[in-house]
């Protein structure tokens, strides 16, 4: 019932006429959208659902893009343009799903895109908190905050903490929710548009660590990358899991990178926020075609 609701005000607030009032709102900002995994066609849901869209919503959604925004590379997003919505489309973990079928939805569309890739953690890993449901909808509040906050987001402290509590992993997922390899990832960069940046080398919470710490994973993953995909590889840096702090922020600007983004936020303006903490809309399972064009439009959504 919540989310037939949710559609109808959805559809009502993406309507024309409520549109063009909330446009104004939008006017001269950009926003920077975040996804995660794409489920291909055919296959069924594994993993934590929120990160997971389905490829024909993704479609969807990517046609509605590229009738209604101006879609421009991450790294031309504060360039001057025209009056309407300015986007840019970013894609965090390097998920297989997202490194194949989701890269040729974009191409298809001639849509830019940049993923943001973890090295350590390439070629067909299972994230932690994937392999962590064990069939649950969702993975429990409680040993979340504790991965995170307590073990650091490190992947290996997760599993030992997890097997030792007793707690089972699974990481028998289908292909498209683990991670691609090096060489999925320079075929997807044979595509025009399509870029990489650092996701930090090994995806752990920087918040936990201190600057030295922070200063290898920012540095290390980057050399790594411009190593194996030279100037496919921008100066962009997107924190694992959202989470950054003053040293994280310090680190990234010492290391020479353009910015930085977090996971939650929405449309600004460059000048209002911190070019180390750059706001994004988070695009998680479940967003219909109608809550995107209102979004593009301006509407506050929760």
């Amino acid at each position: 019932m919540h989310r037939l609701v949710k559609q109808s005000i959805e559809s009502a607030i993406s309507s024309p006429p409520v549109g063009w009032m909330t446009h104004r709102r939008v006017r001269g900002k950009c926003l920077i959208l975040a996804y995660h995994g794409i489920i291909p066609e055919g296959e069924a849901s594994a993993g934590e659902p929120g990160l997971f869209v389905a490829q024909r919503d993704f479609a969807m959604q990517l046609d509605v893009l590229a009738a209604e925004a101006n879609v421009v590379a991450l790294d031309r997003i504060d360039e001057p343009g025209d009056d309407g919505p300015r986007v840019a489309i970013t894609i965090d973990d390097a998920y297989r799903g997202a490194v194949n079928e989701g890269v040729r939805e974009l191409a298809a569309r001639s849509l830019p895109a940049t993923i943001f890739v973890a090295p350590a953690r390439l070629n067909n890993h299972v994230f932690w908190w994937d392999a962590l449901l064990h069939g649950s909808a969702k993975l429990d509040e409680k040993l979340r905050s504790h991965a995170l906050q307590k073990l650091g987001g490190a992947d290996e402290r997760v599993r030992a903490w997890a097997a030792k509590a007793g707690i089972p992993a699974c990481d028998e997922l289908p292909a498209y929710a683990q991670t691609a390899t090096a060489a999925e990832l320079a075929a997807a960069l044979r595509f025009p548009g399509i870029t990489l940046g650092s996701h930090t080398w090994s995806h752990p919470n920087l918040a936990c660590l201190d600057i030295g710490e922070i200063a290898t994973e920012v540095r290390r993953s980057r050399d790594w990358l411009r190593t194996e995909f030279g100037d496919k590889v921008i100066d962009w840096l997107a924190y694992p899991y959202g989470l950054e702090s003053v040293q994280a922020r310090v680190a990234v600007a010492d290391a020479s990178y353009a910015g930085a983004l977090c996971i939650g936020g929405g449309w600004h303006r460059a000048a209002d926020v911190s070019p180390f903490a750059r706001p994004r809309l988070n695009i998680g399972a479940g967003l219909s075609v109608a809550g995107l064009r209102a979004r593009l439009q301006g509407a506050v959504l929760s």
